[in-house]
């Protein structure tokens, strides 16, 4: 529990030769101000002032510049700003730009702004209708990929799959990949200014966005900056996990705007990583919000096409020394103890492991995967499998060994 310090009477009302200021000579009174007789703060950084007013505009704290007036300010919405951002960011509300709250300025975030559009003209907010989607079953496709990143183009896919998967897992909302142009829901990753309003500014600072539900053709649409470090299942310290960050933005294109919580996922901030995309659960201030919007799912569509989770890179082993285990097959054995055409792909079954060829003939790893990591129903001492069926009446997958028969989905 965070003590709060006791707050002294505020800075005093302006006088009639202070009510109306640049911007910027306003910040430094704010910032200097905590009471009538205490000693002021250390004056600010220029570039730290430069900061905190454009930082304060770009996310909704203030109202945009206006070039007709030079963005002139009164003291007291000045600090009323800062007050504000410091509540929605868990700080202690004291209406002056100290250290701790120019650190959250500079934390990774979301690019969204976290209040409603704040307009120059009337000095309040503009609350925007709630949005969501008039449709259950949308689609997505991954556009554009990281360049430069250790992420391969499967597992991106896989957990951009997984990420959408935590919303629909609570919802009554069905997400399925498409391979052609048209997607509800558009994935990229660019860099700097890519046409859509929100530039990005390189490492660090803004990370992704996305859009909210609506009738325009940025819809749901998702972007990622290419610049950062995504990563995945990693040490690196400095690395944006990709799944997160993923999870946080489709909460924004299914209709979710930022809160402050802490512990919520919509939290502006970035919080690193949240854990096994595949036991990953939201927490409950989010699934109420998501349930507001769409209600509560109950059951699988009956219309949905049934899709197969996508495999994920097994967690990084630093033991890099330990030697190879020895039962793990090689892929140009001869002998596979089952082949199954699934869901339109081939897979072939050795002991407890498979490989998976896809639609297109590729495969997707030289390495295989344990049966047991991709159908979680399995039991750990199954070592192989005489026969493996998709049952054509309800999708399931029907694994046989010995007497024993088992589906799953």
């Amino acid at each position: 529990m965070r003590r709060r310090a006791a707050r002294g009477p505020g800075p005093p009302p302006p006088g009639p030769g202070l009510s109306r200021l640049p911007l910027p000579l306003l910040l430094l009174l704010a910032l200097g101000t905590r009471g009538g007789c205490a000693a002021p703060a250390p004056a600010p950084r220029a570039e730290d002032l430069s900061l905190g007013v454009e930082w304060l505009s770009r996310f909704g704290y203030l109202p945009p510049a206006d070039p007709t007036t030079g963005q002139l300010q009164t003291q007291e919405e000045l600090s009323k700003a800062i007050t504000a951002m410091q509540q929605f960011g868990g700080l202690e509300a004291t209406g002056i730009l100290d250290e701790a709250t120019l650190a959250l300025m500079k934390t990774p975030r979301c690019s969204l702004p976290d209040l409603p559009v704040l307009t120059q003209a009337r000095r309040r907010r503009q609350a925007p209708a709630p949005t969501k989607w008039n449709k259950r079953n949308l689609s997505w496709r991954v556009r554009t990929f990281p360049r430069d990143s250790p992420l391969g183009h499967d597992t991106v896919r896989a957990l951009m799959y997984y990420a959408l998967k935590v919303w629909s897992d609570i919802a009554p909302l069905n997400f399925h990949e498409v391979a052609g142009s048209a997607a509800d829901i558009q994935i990229d990753f660019s860099k700097a200014d890519h046409n859509d309003g929100y530039p990005f500014d390189g490492p660090g600072g803004t990370v992704a966005h996305a859009f909210f539900p609506g009738h325009h053709h940025t819809a749901g649409d998702t972007h990622f900056d290419d610049d950062e470090a995504w990563t995945f299942r990693s040490s690196d310290a400095h690395g944006m996990d990709l799944f997160a960050v993923a999870v946080h933005e489709f909460g924004h294109a299914i209709g979710l705007s930022h809160v402050a919580a802490a512990h919520s996922i919509m939290r502006p901030y970035y919080q690193g990583p949240v854990g096994d995309p595949l036991r990953y659960g939201l927490p409950y201030e989010d699934k109420v919000r998501v349930w507001q919007l769409y209600g509560v799912r109950e059951s699988v569509s009956p219309t949905a096409q049934p899709e197969e989770p996508p495999l994920l890179p097994e967690p990084p082993d630093n033991r890099s020394s330990a030697p190879p285990r020895k039962d793990v097959p090689h892929r140009c054995s001869t002998h596979f103890d089952a082949v199954a055409q699934i869901r339109g792909e081939a897979f072939f079954f050795k002991g407890k492991y498979f490989w998976r060829l896809t639609r297109d003939r590729h495969l997707v790893s030289l390495q295989p995967a344990q049966m047991h990591r991709f159908w979680r129903g399995l039991p750990l001492h199954l070592d192989s499998v005489d026969a493996v069926y998709e049952r054509t009446s309800d999708h399931k997958i029907v694994f046989f060994k010995g007497p024993a028969v088992l589906a799953l989905r």
